[in-house]
């Protein structure tokens, strides 16, 4: 029997067959013969893998494989994560890459995409000294391929503004000036932005509310599992829970669920797992483990919030919400996609709905180039204004060809980069 793919590999497959259904529904070959629009989306500009050599502080040495792919650039310079984690493979970090070209043309962002990752040992946790040294190590790979007219990186899994600020400290120590544009989701104090940390969490339910709307849908007391109460888990947890009025009856993490028929007291459990970290989620003291895995959760809104192929052919047919809104990358296999959309569960994607992370991104690389400050209830007006427009304009192209909302999305985006690269006169 052939041995099972990696999840980077299906992840990767998923996003490439989606680009090659979106090129031939836009008719692309017809439109800009000779170009070769979907084969330039498939294959990255640059793909950029090094080692990476760290001491640890007892001497011993690590060695790390590390990556970077610079996606594409038709709409702007490369933009997107790093992220640090054992199961970081090439084909996965290909994938997000892809995914973050196609999730700034669905925000209408004038940027590209790119991603970046570092394979960790298994177990690994590493001191704050030798974060800094593999933060540092790793710009050290990358020095002639950053920046911000090239390409910027920011925080993805395991990683957050502290990193972003050592990176930050070791490009300007090659510039030999100071460039606050070249990193995005760093502290406040050097330059970060109001807003960055609760972007991507805020953003997906601002979707949420205006998908509400457009189908009058009352969210009042409606009920929502959460998969992942990391950073994006979380603050959207929170959102939901003070803003929208849902009840959030299941929180998940990587050490189990939690249920609370009644609804999770979300602020006191994002302050209890934040003072006591992921592993004592499953010690909240108001709540009971869960009877059922988060994915067959008994809910109206189910969000997914940890890493890709969370929902796949073995589970797709437990879930039991009726609205899936995608606040991971690629949490949903093409085969689970399919099921779901035969048993007529709504999917609200990854490529819109988890996309005001990189929009405030975009805002701090614009303060930065203006050295400017905006306030917290600024971003998060222009980001309300962002992600209403990009909603729309998907659900339009939903209503409009009759299709679900992720192949709008990829329709709207593939579109617009084919234009770019038309327009430019790209050979």
């Amino acid at each position: 029997m052939p041995e099972p793919k990696a999840p980077g590999c299906l992840f990767l497959e998923s996003v490439n067959e989606l680009l090659r259904e979106t090129g031939q529904e836009l008719e692309l070959s017809t439109r800009y013969p000779g170009k070769h629009i979907i084969e330039r989306l498939i294959i990255p500009d640059r793909v950029i893998s090094f080692r990476i050599s760290l001491q640890r502080d007892d001497g011993d040495i690590d060695v790390l494989m590390a990556y970077r792919v610079q996606s594409n650039n038709f709409r702007g310079p490369y933009k997107g994560g790093i992220r640090w984690h054992q199961d970081v493979d090439l084909d996965e970090v290909r994938a997000l890459a892809g995914q973050m070209t196609l999730k700034c043309a669905v925000v209408g962002l004038p940027l590209g995409g790119a991603k970046g990752g570092v394979v960790l040992p298994p177990g690994a946790d590493y001191s704050p000294a030798e974060k800094e040294r593999l933060s540092r190590k790793y710009v050290d790979g990358l020095i002639h391929d950053l920046g911000p007219k090239k390409d910027i990186p920011a925080p993805d899994v395991n990683t957050n503004a502290q990193i972003m600020a050592w990176m930050a400290d070791q490009y300007t120590k090659y510039r030999g000036e100071s460039i606050t544009a070249a990193f995005t989701g760093k502290p406040i104090e050097l330059g970060g932005s109001q807003g960055r940390t609760e972007a991507t969490g805020y953003g997906a339910m601002m979707v949420l509310a205006r998908h509400a709307a457009a189908h009058k849908l009352d969210l009042q007391g409606k009920t929502l599992a959460v998969q992942g109460f990391g950073n994006v888990g979380s603050h959207a947890a929170v959102k939901a829970h003070t803003d929208l009025g849902l009840r959030v009856t299941h929180v998940a993490n990587e050490y189990g669920c939690i249920t609370r028929a009644d609804g999770l007291d979300i602020p006191k459990l994002k302050a209890w797992v934040d003072e006591h970290g992921q592993k004592k989620l499953m010690d909240f003291p108001q709540a009971e483990p869960a009877r059922e895995d988060v994915i067959a959760a008994p809910v109206d809104i189910l969000f997914l919030a940890a890493l890709e192929n969370a929902v796949h052919a073995e589970n797709a047919q437990s879930v039991r919400a009726s609205l899936i809104l995608e606040g991971a990358n690629g949490p949903l296999t093409v085969e689970a996609d399919h099921i779901l959309g035969r048993r007529e569960i709504t999917v609200v994607p990854d490529i819109l709905a988890n996309a005001g992370g990189v929009v405030v991104s975009y805002f701090e690389m614009v303060q930065n180039e203006n050295q400017d400050r905006w306030t917290q209830a600024s971003v998060f007006d222009r980001l309300q204004d962002v992600m209403d427009q990009a909603y729309d304009a998907t659900h339009q192209v939903a209503l409009d060809r009759k299709v679900s909302l992720r192949k709008a999305a990829y329709l709207r985006a593939v579109d617009d980069i084919a234009f770019a690269c038309h327009a430019r006169g790209i050979q």
